[in-house]
């Protein structure tokens, strides 16, 4: 009997666990995951499920590592040694090989680690995390490793490449979950002439300059005392911690004091106050950014970009509300978008509107056709820094990155023959 009992627990059903641990989790982030529903997604007993995992947290760490070593036998490598040739050659021959349409099964290990970088609370374990964290620092590592064999930097430099390159694959893994019909070679092939215009420029940099400071922009979406900011400060303040999934209404309205009732006089559902705390989050956010109105034509463009996008970078430190709210809606791989997706789409289509317009305006007829792919870009790069600073603390002074970032998004074939 006890033979029989092992067999029925041992065959086959840790795979079968894994595999509904990772699909839930990319579904429904580490906080809705629970023991219970992955036991009805496999239709196994409770005891074959703690028989191989004793609690949810070690189960989701398993699963996490089960994803990424499907995944890591599957994808190709960058090279390990750099073949000789054009740098941009081999960027791109690189960043083809190893950025994707990430939509698939196959990347829901990335997926689950992204969105644990957006759930923050006590309730968040740290066994998926810290394996998550691991990966990253294997693969920055390999990245500094081609770009110590690809350019002679001093090791400061190389740190900045290869951090540069993992947010790149970040940034377009999000740009794919929030465009349908996302093309990624034009943008690959821009970020491969970033990333080569970036190393040339450090070539003439020393890497012991202190950057200047840059103040922050405000942390977080403030409420002035009226109940419905009450509301909208607790439902950004309980997601933090907990995701769209343990974000109830009951959790929501006690954070902010008020009765449950308070949440149906201002707002139809939960799904309608999670869009107004985006818009109302978006708003305090781009209050303090720069005003990204098309420049004068006396304007040194060249100069003015990296002064327009420290506010930006410098906001990224501080995971702003409307971001990280809006990516833990469009992370989800639901079979049905959650409510409030398309209002982050939406704003975040107007900053992409933003960006293209000033580039539009900074290049005149001879670029425009660029800009687009820009902004794009642009927002790509922000997303990933984003996602290094909340899991890596990668402490990237915003005046020095906003530089950087402006050198990157604008290193394309036509600035050559464009008057700075």
């Amino acid at each position: 009997m006890v033979e029989k009992t092992l067999r029925e627990h041992t065959h086959g059903s840790r795979q079968m666990i894994l595999e509904a641990a990772l699909r839930l989790a990319a579904e429904r982030g580490y906080v809705g995951t629970t023991m219970a529903l992955v036991r009805r997604a496999t239709g196994l007993p409770p005891s074959s499920l703690y028989w191989h995992f004793p609690n949810k947290d070690q189960l989701l760490a398993e699963a996490l590592e089960h994803g990424y070593t499907r995944w890591h036998r599957a994808v190709p490598r960058w090279e390990e040694t750099p073949s000789r040739g054009n740098l941009r050659e081999r960027l791109l021959a690189n960043l083809r090989r190893t950025t994707s349409d990430t939509r698939d099964a196959s990347a829901d290990w990335w997926r689950m680690g992204l969105m644990l970088a957006l759930e923050s609370g006590p309730t968040v374990g740290d066994g998926p995390r810290q394996r998550f964290l691991q990966i990253r620092t294997q693969t920055l590592a390999g990245f500094e490793l081609w770009w110590s064999e690809a350019v002679d930097l001093p090791p400061a430099h190389i740190e900045t490449l290869a951090r540069l390159t993992l947010a790149a694959h970040d940034g377009l893994f999000i740009h794919v979950q929030t465009d349908a019909y996302a093309e990624l070679d034009p943008l690959r092939q821009r970020l491969a002439d970033g990333l080569a215009e970036v190393a040339g420029h450090l070539r003439k940099q020393d890497p012991t300059t202190v950057p200047e400071d840059v103040d922050l922009p405000p942390s977080t979406y403030e409420s002035r005392g009226s109940s419905r900011e009450r509301l909208v400060a607790a439902a950004l303040e309980v997601a933090a911690e907990s995701g769209y999934e343990g974000a109830s209404i009951s959790r929501i309205c006690a954070a902010a004091e008020l009765p449950a009732s308070s949440v149906y006089w201002h707002f139809a559902n939960k799904d309608d106050l999670f869009s107004a705390a985006v818009d109302d989050s978006y708003r305090a956010w781009s209050s303090a950014q720069s005003s990204w109105q098309p420049p004068s034509a006396d304007c040194d463009w060249a100069t003015e970009l990296p002064r327009m996008l420290r506010p930006l970078v410098a906001s990224l430190r501080r995971l702003p509300p409307f971001l990280r709210i809006g990516l833990m809606l469009v992370l989800p791989k639901r079979p049905e978008p959650l409510p409030g997706r398309d209002r982050f789409l939406a704003v975040r289509l107007q900053s992409r509107d933003d960006f293209a317009g000033w580039f539009r305006g900074a290049l005149g007829d001879d670029g425009v056709d660029h800009a687009e792919e820009m902004a794009a870009l642009l927002l790509v790069i922000a997303d990933g820094l984003l996602f290094a600073e909340a899991l890596d603390s990668a402490d990237m002074p915003p005046a020095t990155t906003s530089d950087l970032l402006a050198r990157l998004v604008t290193a394309t074939p036509i600035h050559a023959q464009i008057s700075h």
